[in-house]
């Protein structure tokens, strides 16, 4: 088991504050990290995956895996860590499959044979250049990469938008396999009833605050306190956190 923590996270923004945010994670479990739009799920994602603009000195605390620490040795955290989000770290006029040699390069543990094999299972054509894929397809191109470099921890910005049903039921079975490995997964959402079958935890980020930080299982456990029956899906126990939360709203 590997675990992973962030210890005060503040970003500050002209009109925005991710505030003093911290929480822990372990290997082998979902997190599912929810909140509307503009809550701070992208700030948050990016400053714990080293990839905030201005890092190191954009924002404050700090984040660990195992022993490695963000700050003080950002190129040996980042190997433990697979991100996934819209920003686009690759050559845009080399193909998908030049790409993968050129940054596995940073990667002790890629394997060329892994990116393969998952650029076929998830149809992305290898000899397409950056630039001719669609948001799906870079998206797929991502997903592709980080799981070859085999990390510990696999940070998720919002990954199902755009997709359509199917590939979204092989993608969390995917993702499922990979639970199964001993692989921890961060996933961020506006939108939960995707992972309602995965979810383990449900972090709450709410105006750059973290409200709610537990077991899907506490949650229902209060829910079912006040309602009398299990909640059928995570947006009920999302609803019931954020009553706590502003009871005259």
């Amino acid at each position: 088991m590997t675990t992973f923590s962030c210890t005060n996270i503040t970003r500050r923004y002209k009109n925005f504050c991710l505030d003093n945010v911290s929480f822990s994670m372990e290997t082998g479990y979902f997190y599912v990290l929810a909140g509307v739009n503009g809550s701070g799920k992208t700030t948050l994602l990016d400053c714990i995956a080293g990839v905030d603009n201005g890092f190191p000195h954009s924002f404050l605390g700090n984040a660990q895996i195992g022993d490695v620490s963000l700050k003080t040795s950002p190129e040996a955290y980042r190997q433990r860590l697979g991100y996934i989000s819209e920003k686009c770290p690759f050559f845009l006029e080399e193909s998908v499959a030049q790409n993968g040699l050129t940054y596995g390069e940073f990667y002790p543990d890629w394997s060329v044979r892994d990116y393969s094999s998952y650029l076929s299972r998830l149809g992305v054509d290898p000899s397409k250049r950056i630039y001719q894929l669609s948001k799906g397809e870079f998206m797929k191109l991502q997903i592709c990469f980080a799981l070859a470099h085999h990390p510990d921890f696999l940070f998720l910005d919002e990954p199902l938008e755009g997709f359509d049903p199917v590939f979204r039921h092989e993608f969390l079975d995917l993702l499922g396999e990979l639970l199964d490995r001993d692989m921890g997964i961060l996933l961020s959402t506006h939108i939960t009833e995707d992972v309602d079958r995965l979810a383990d935890y449900l972090l709450i980020l709410e105006n750059g605050r973290l409200t709610a930080d537990a077991s899907k299982e506490t949650l229902n456990d209060r829910y079912q306190e006040l309602t009398g029956v299990s909640a059928p899906h995570i947006r009920d126990l999302l609803e019931l956190e954020h009553r706590r939360d502003h009871p005259r709203s």
